[in-house]
């Protein structure tokens, strides 16, 4: 057991506190401390002119008791020492003391100055003289440096009390201290608080520019972080608590400037906001001072949902939109109009807010393909538009077997329901319903009544989350029968029924025409007859005479509903 001791048995160091240069004296000076390990037999010190050394045995002092040695350097050189114990322990680990100079110790280096709930917190890095045991905080003004406390070996001081107002001014500087008195130097330079500014806020200027500013030697400059340090912007609005809004670390060392931009402001919002920066090669973080303000804004104009538009008899459009989004107080209007190769601004002539419809001033030209939106543009020359809506275009037609099918378009691109109801407008100008809740945009009417037949759709938008329905109605479209003709080939003015006793070509539906010439030429090429009105016949009179009997040459020109000019040629023969 004793034996094992031996081996792992250790001779600690005299606990080495400091040096003093006098009379061209070193005073060396340290504390002795207990050893469990054999007899004292001697305190060594060793001694070098540089701090790699050779060290040399300078003296090896036989008083166990003896804390202080004189050691002659009357050249004032710069000389490294250390201390050790010799003790009658065989085999014992020997540890010797830290090694220190004969100059006085070097400063702290400072960190930096940071703001934590009112107060400044003072950070530095630690002397890297070993035989530091305290360090000195000094006040600065403009011609004096006032020492303010002394602490211990902690890097971090706080100073309470200062008004807010001085919070960036006050600066400070530092100096570490050993055993004997000897200061150090103070710190070159002095740290205060990062400042921070802003501006904006008010009027047409609804961000605001958050700036930190650092004061060197009294330079006031912009605070520029280096590549990887961690910026974070903490916020308050309205008294609440301080919430992290934003975080980023620095990647790229060209563009470290921070002035921020804060976009969320609203009118009347009271703000303040802090910084905090994690260096990326210092532990703890800094804070900036707060900055508050109130905004003041001018309200600008927002974006909004136009739901759709409809074209009244008068050629006004009627349109609704939404009308729960906080606008400017001032702003104009224009009414876009936007067709495949241009678009045209109109001024609606009627105010948009409040409400939730309008109907235009005057009439809007606009045909199937144009898009609408409205833009707002304010007093600080902001812009705010709608999504383009359309009014809904109504396509009908026939085919072979009789059936009539309806085609249109939608209002509008936006989230929500839309389902649609096709009408059937009778010939009173009153309608009927034929379907409703049509998700689609087509559908047929399978029994369509004979003759003429119009219809419209109206559009069904619910907007989501809303218990409100807008209902735009589509142009009005018809649809005829396909015109068919019939033409006698012989008629009499002597004829006991009034239907063969003139000449003209049976429609059976007139009403399917938009235009219609009937021309009738005797065998030389003289007209005989001409008319316009598809109800009118010749009835073998010129001027009220009648002509001979014989064949007559007739040329029809007509224009079906929505198709193009047609013309046919034929003969009649007039018998008496």
């Amino acid at each position: 057991m004793l034996s094992a001791f031996a081996v792992h048995a250790q001779v600690p160091a005299p606990d080495f506190l400091c040096t003093r240069s006098e009379a061209g004296q070193e005073i060396l000076t340290w504390e002795n401390v207990s050893v469990d390990c054999g007899n004292y037999v001697a305190t060594e010190i060793y001694r070098a002119a540089a701090p790699d050394g050779p060290y040399t045995l300078l003296v090896s002092l036989p008083d166990s008791t003896q804390t202080e040695y004189l050691d002659p350097n009357p050249n004032g050189e710069q000389l490294f020492y250390f201390l050790r114990y010799v003790y009658d322990c065989p085999g014992a680990t020997v540890r010797t003391s830290d090694t220190l100079d004969n100059f006085v110790p070097q400063p702290p280096t400072p960190k930096f100055v940071s703001v934590v709930d009112g107060d400044l917190e003072i950070h530095w890095r630690p002397s890297p003289s070993p035989e530091v045991n305290r360090y000195v905080v000094f006040d600065v003004t403009d011609n004096q440096v006032i020492p303010l406390d002394t602490v211990g070996l902690d890097t971090v001081y706080t100073v309470t009390g200062v008004p807010s107002d001085e919070l960036t001014s006050r600066a400070y500087r530092l100096t570490a201290l050993d055993a004997c008195g000897n200061d150090s130097p103070l710190n070159e330079g002095t740290i205060s608080a990062f400042d921070l500014i802003g501006r904006g806020g008010v009027g047409c200027q609804s961000e605001i520019q958050l700036i930190p500013l650092q004061q060197e030697l009294l330079t006031v400059t912009e605070f520029r972080p280096r590549q990887g340090d961690t910026v974070s912007l903490f916020v308050s609005v309205n008294g609440g608590g301080y919430t992290l809004h934003d975080s980023w670390t620095i990647e790229d060392v060209t563009d470290t400037s921070q002035l921020y931009t804060y976009e969320a402001a609203n009118d009347g919002d009271s703000l303040c906001f802090y910084f905090q920066i994690n260096y990326a090669e210092i532990a703890p973080s800094q804070r900036t001072v707060v900055y508050c303000q109130v905004a003041n804004i001018s309200q600008p104009v927002r974006d909004f949902d136009l739901f759709g538009a409809e074209i009244q008899d008068n050629g006004e459009l009627r349109f609704g939109y939404q009308d729960d989004v906080v606008q400017a107080d001032n702003y104009s209007v224009a009414l876009e109009v936007a067709g495949p190769g241009d678009t045209t601004s109109y001024s609606p002539g009627v105010a948009l807010f409040p409400g939730e419809e309008l109907i235009t001033d005057g009439a809007v030209p606009i045909t199937p393909g144009n898009s609408l939106r409205f833009v707002l543009t304010d007093s600080c020359g902001r812009t705010a538009t709608t999504n383009y809506a359309s009014p809904v275009w109504l396509e009908v037609q026939n085919d072979a077997s009789g059936e009539t099918t309806l085609n249109w378009t939608p209002p509008h691109d936006l989230p929500g329901a839309v389902f649609y109801t096709v009408l059937r407008i009778n010939d009173d100008s009153t309608t009927t319903e034929l379907a409703t809740g049509i998700p689609g945009l087509t559908y047929t009417d399978p029994l369509p009544d004979p003759g003429q037949l119009c219809y419209r759709i109206q559009a069904n938008y619910t907007p989501p989350a809303a218990d409100t329905t807008y209902t735009f109605l589509s142009n009005v479209q018809c649809v005829v029968e396909a015109v068919e003709i019939y033409f006698p080939n012989v008629f009499s003015p002597d004829a006991l029924q009034d239907a063969n006793r003139a000449f003209r070509p049976f429609f059976n539906t007139p009403a399917g025409l938009e235009a219609y010439q009937l021309r009738i030429f005797n065998r030389w090429g003289a007209l005989v007859f001409e008319s316009e009105d598809p109800t009118a016949g010749w009835d073998g009179t010129v001027d009220g005479r009648g002509v001979p009997i014989g064949t007559y040459v007739y040329n029809l020109q007509y224009t079906p509903v929505g198709k193009f000019a047609r013309q046919l040629t034929g003969t009649v023969h007039l018998i008496r």
